[in-house]
Order: C-alpha cells, then structure tokens, then sequence
C-alpha cells in the first residue's frame, strides 16, 4: 500500500500536530486574503511612501520588479485591458481543476470503492472537514488576525515570515511527495517514527533540503517565478488538507467572506481612521499571490498582475465539494456541479479582471466569485431536484460508501 504521506497533507501525523499545521495554514490563508482584498483600495490613498507593491484594483495589482525580484515604486500603466488580466483567470482555474481532483484522489494510490486506500484517505480527509461553526470562527480569526497586524506591523510581519517559510517548505513538500515517491520506485519508504509528528517516511527528509532550498531562494532573491511555486504549493495544501461538508457551510462561509470583504475594505477607514486592509496589504511583503507579468507595461522594470490565495482558495472550497457531489452521483465532471460552479468562477473572475483592467475600479472579488460560484451550483441542485441532499452534504456518508452502496 502506499506510505501514508501520499493521501494527503497531514497524513501520517499525529492529531495535535497536524491541528497545529492547519491554524497555521489558517493563518498565512487570512493574510493571503488581506492581501488580496486590500490590493484595490491603494490606489485610492495617498502614502507618504510608495508602496512597496502598488495595487490597480482589487486583488489584483501591477507593480515593478528588479531583476532580481525586489520591489520598486510602480511606473503607471495604460487603462487598457491586458492580456496577462485573462491569464490569471486560466492558470487560476487550472489550479482549481487540478487540485479539486488531486483532493479526490491523490495521485498513485487505489482509490476504487472499498479499497483500503480509499478508506484510509477518506478518514484522513474527514479530519480535515469543515462545520458550520468553523466557517464563522475563520471570518473572527481572520478579522482578529488582521487587527494584530494593523496594530504590531513590525513584529507580526517577521512572525509570518517565519510561520510562512515553514508551511511553504510543508506544503511544497506534500506536493512533490507522490511524484518523488513513484520516480523513487517507492526505494524511500521507509519510516522513522518522530516524536509529536508520528511515523514520517525517510523520502520527507530526502525531499526536505529541496523544499527548504526553494523557501531560501525565495527569502533571499524574492524572485517572482519563487514566488509562483509556494504559492501554487500552499493552495493545493489547503484545498488538500481542508474539505466543506456540506452546500450549508459553503455558503455560510462564502456570504461571510463577501460581508468581510465590504467591511474590512470600505467600511474599516470610518472606525479605525485609516484603511486596515490597505495598511496589510502594503506592510506585508508575504507571497501569497500568484504574479502574472504584463505583456503590456511601460517602463523598462518588468510589471505584474496578481490575484490573492483567498480569491482562489474559498471558492475553491466549494469546487472541491462539488467535484465530490458529482463523484458521488457518478456525474461525469464536465456535466454535473463542478462544471458548472467552475464556469460562474471563471466568469466571475473575469468580470472582475475587466472592470479592474479597464476602469481602475477597486471592489472586492468577492463580490463576483461569491454569487459566481454559488448561484451556479444551487440552481443546478434545485433543479435535478437535489438541493436538500446538497444542503446537507455528504457528511457521515462518504463519496466511495455511496458509490459501494450503488454496486459502483
């Protein structure tokens, strides 16, 4: 059978450590959210200083970069739509469809029904499934986690650094694992039993100077194609490691983060006296985001556009759900829920790109992932006459035991 690091993220940790590791990736979630969401609303304030990453719209921004990655003051750019504007939307989407599927089913491993693999993942990844009360203590995490930063810049900017090196070099090496361990012809296999962390397979501790390696270059050189590979790495870790069980909790949870958004970016200058999202946004100079460099800039520093981890993540929650749904139903994926929840994502998103490209206009995305995403899914759910069951979710009740129990 295959070592228990292929079926997911904290497989083959002990219980308390891998809670542990979820907080933290909690964390670097909510930052990478701040991120984006403050990105549009910079450029409606004056700084006494130019921003390190100067945003053209919500979540989404273009901002110069040295040849060697380091931040400089942003040279303007056109009103007009840029090419890189609609790549974002596809490498976005092409995260989503690959790591939707990698969450049901990881790669080389036997995930038929009744397997023992399949059985052993989906305990695994029921550990990881968020409840209705979760979705509403990530909104307060997520606000709470910003007011420490507005408040203690200096102190909780080296903290994240820190907590982001660590579950950056995790999550790389959870992605790589399955692939490292198939090309290895399963040759480090082998486990060490490591006090707190449980049994670890030796390919982890092969694999670790690599990850860390990465995370070092990045620290050091901030390149932007770095900067991509965490990135990438930490969504697939999260999507991996954290599942919704239900169509109720995701929608509490994407209906909190639309009211989020609105507030922390609109409505936070009227109570604090300045701009929290914009004062993290700026402050931070933390990777979550995917960088797309414009085909169209001027100056000679090389521009980039961006969309923030929580703009691919949350929805990304729901299309992790839906590609179950469908799985469960033994809906081919290009006709059934994840089909359609990926299509109002991409519309979404592009509707979002083009307002922000062409108009300048900052507004937060989720304004347009939100019902993007969710309106699909339901009125496809009402109408097979399947909103109740999706209401309810999958919970206590397996994708692989309901296609056992169909004699799939």
């Amino acid at each position: 059978s295959s070592p228990p690091w292929r079926m997911g993220a904290f497989a083959g940790t002990r219980g308390a450590v891998a809670r542990g590791v979820l907080v933290l990736g909690l964390v670097l979630m909510v930052v990478g959210w701040a991120e984006g969401s403050g990105a549009g609303a910079v450029s409606k304030v004056n700084h006494p200083r130019p921003p390190l990453l100067k945003r053209q719209g919500l979540a989404r921004e273009a901002h110069n970069s040295s040849a060697g990655g380091g931040g400089v003051p942003t040279a303007k750019k056109d009103s007009s739509l840029d090419p890189a504007n609609l790549l974002v939307v596809v490498i976005a989407a092409l995260i989503l469809v690959y790591a939707s599927h990698r969450a049901l089913r990881p790669p080389f491993m036997d995930m038929s029904p009744g397997s023992g693999e399949a059985m052993a993942y989906e305990e695994q990844a029921e550990a990881g499934e968020m409840q209705l009360q979760t979705a509403f203590v990530f909104v307060v995490v997520a606000s709470c986690s910003l007011m420490l930063i507005f408040y203690f810049m200096s102190a909780m900017a080296v903290l994240i650094t820190i907590l982001f090196s660590f579950i950056a070099a995790l999550a790389l090496g959870a992605l790589v694992y399955p692939y490292a361990d198939a090309w290895t012809n399963n040759r480090f296999s082998k486990e060490i039993d490591i006090p707190w962390l449980g049994p670890i397979p030796q390919l982890f501790f092969v694999l670790l100077p690599f990850c860390a390696a990465v995370v070092l270059g990045w620290l050091l050189t901030k390149s932007w194609i770095l900067n991509n590979v965490l990135a990438i790495s930490l969504i697939i870790f999260f999507l991996t490691s954290v599942r919704l069980s239900s169509l109720k909790v995701a929608s509490a949870l994407l209906i909190l983060a639309f009211f989020y958004d609105i507030f922390w970016v609109f409505l936070s200058s009227n109570i604090f006296g300045q701009n929290v999202m914009v004062k993290v946004a700026t402050g931070l100079d933390v990777p979550i985001k995917i960088l797309v460099p414009l085909f169209f800039s001027t100056g000679t520093d090389l521009q980039f556009t961006l969309i923030g981890l929580g703009d691919i993540v949350l929805p990304g929650l729901l299309l992790c759900f839906a590609m179950r749904f469908d799985d469960s139903k033994g809906v081919p994926l290009t006709a059934g829920y994840f089909a359609a929840t990926m299509v109002g994502y991409c519309v979404g998103l592009t509707v979002c790109e083009i307002v922000v490209g062409c108009f300048h206009l900052a507004q937060p995305a989720m304004i347009y992932l939100v019902p993007g995403t969710l309106i699909p899914f339901a009125y496809m759910a009402h109408s097979r006459g399947e909103l109740g069951e999706a209401w309810e979710g999958l919970t206590g009740h397996s994708t692989h035991q309901r296609l056992s129990d169909d004699g799939v």
